[in-house]
């Protein structure tokens, strides 16, 4: 863990490892090189232009997901990373609803902004999601 509290490219990485072997993935492994660089670049220091942690774990969140860096469970890997580091920061996301997995699979949908308010709230324009 850095000193902001954000998560290292390393943890990142072995979050993801993790889930490889907890899911049993097919398809394993990166999708683009460099991958620590990257992590670096375009997801952790677009979060560290927050000092919020709600803004903070939405950008993560966001920015992971839209990376798409790994072969498979690029969301998973997202949310966990996500919770991981607001647990980390005595916030739980035991308010959120069951519109979690839609919300995080439809991330496109919403601004780091939005998502911030949701990961505070509980509350999320649900309107926007398609029927599943």
């Amino acid at each position: 863990m850095e000193d902001d509290g954000l998560p290292t490219p390393d943890e990142i990485l072995a979050v993801h490892e993790q889930l490889e072997e907890a899911y049993d993935l097919k398809h394993r492994g990166l999708m683009k090189a460099a991958p620590r660089l990257k992590l670096e670049r375009e997801v952790l220091a677009p979060a560290r232009e927050y000092e919020n942690p709600h803004y903070r774990a939405a950008a993560l969140l966001w920015e992971l997901v839209s990376l798409h860096l790994f072969e498979d469970a690029n969301k998973r890997t997202a949310w966990t990373v996500t919770v991981e580091y607001l647990s980390r920061h005595g916030i739980d996301t035991d308010h959120l609803g069951d519109e979690t997995a839609t919300v995080v699979r439809r991330i496109g949908l919403f601004s780091v902004e939005e998502l911030a308010t949701w990961l505070e709230t509980g509350d999320i324009d649900t309107s926007r999601l398609p029927e599943d």
